[in-house]
């Protein structure tokens, strides 16, 4: 890919593993208000809950159905309703201490600081995301990896979002780069890759599981890739 001079990236699932922070905090969440006496389900019950209604309210905001507040509010009301305890004042304190808390976790994936030491030695790098303004930059700033980024670029900033052509054009603008010149990666198809074809830029899936069905050209299972294709 000579022809690339910049690298835009997502962040959440991409570089920062929003699982395995999410799960931490979902843990502490049980533990700490006492969940198992609301309902029979443990632990991974809960947090399975979690992940279904968080990720059915993100594919709402995708398609612009929901804003970022519906997905706050809603998701750990649906989460207690799910196991049986539907309680919205401490539904609403879950998603408190939630917020607060898992974007102050550190937990990036796997060789994620490695490529991006090697990457920021030879390509601008940027971030365009979907997430909530609020919080990226935190959650930048708590991995350790802030540092390798001059921008940020998020929905909530630019009044538009993935896959919409105008949020890559936007940032393609203000780092003073073209389509023909940059690389987009991230994990999502439906916003990620078809996003930056919209705005003429080459995609590159981040495909861990290998189980994403996507024609996209270029895919990776493990971010160390980057090493042999950049």
């Amino acid at each position: 890919m000579k022809h690339v001079t910049h690298i835009f990236f997502d962040l959440d699932h991409t570089l920062w593993d929003y699982d395995t922070n999410a799960r931490a905090v979902l843990q502490d969440i049980y533990t700490r208000y006492e969940v198992s006496r609301l309902t029979t389900l443990d632990v991974d019950g809960f947090i399975t809950h979690f992940f279904q209604a968080n990720g059915a309210l993100w594919k709402a905001f995708d398609r612009g159905e929901v804003d970022k507040e519906e997905i706050r509010e809603r998701r750990f009301r649906q989460v207690l309703l799910a196991c049986g305890a539907e309680d919205h004042s401490l539904a609403d304190e879950m998603t408190r201490y939630f917020g607060f808390n898992c974007p102050r976790q550190p937990g990036v994936m796997e060789d994620a600081a490695m490529i991006l030491e090697y990457l920021t030695k030879k390509y601008q790098l940027s971030i365009i995301t979907n997430g909530f303004n609020d919080v990226q930059g935190v959650k930048l700033s708590a991995c350790g990896l802030d540092k390798f980024f001059e921008h940020v670029f998020t929905s909530d900033t630019i009044g538009a979002r993935k896959p919409s052509a105008e949020i890559f054009e936007h940032a393609m603008d203000t780092v003073g780069t073209t389509c023909g010149q940059a690389l987009m990666i991230g994990d999502n198809p439906k916003t990620d890759i078809l996003g930056a074809q919209n705005a003429g830029i080459t995609p590159l899936l981040f495909n861990p599981t290998g189980k994403i069905k996507s024609e996209c050209q270029y895919q990776i299972k493990h971010l160390g890739e980057l090493m042999r294709l950049l």
